[in-house]
């Protein structure tokens, strides 16, 4: 008996990767997403880089809506 094929995972992965490296590194994910980008422009690598742009994408996404709020020490 053939077993079926598993579905897809209903995660989109560059939205995962995207709010794990913000959860992280806030605002900075920004930077480093970019960089990635850059580094996988450099190397030739297309589909990398169509992945990593989506990445770019939704960090941004992300960081425009949830701007740093003022902390102040207690």
């Amino acid at each position: 008996m053939a077993r079926k094929r598993q579905s897809s995972p209903a995660v989109d992965t560059a939205e995962e990767t995207a709010r794990l490296l913000f959860l992280i590194y806030r605002r900075d994910a920004v930077e480093m997403a970019a960089l990635r980008c850059a580094e996988l422009r450099d190397k030739g690598d297309k589909a990398g880089l169509a992945s990593w742009k989506k990445v770019l994408r939704s960090v941004r996404t992300l960081a425009v809506a949830n701007p740093e709020e003022h902390r102040t020490n207690n």
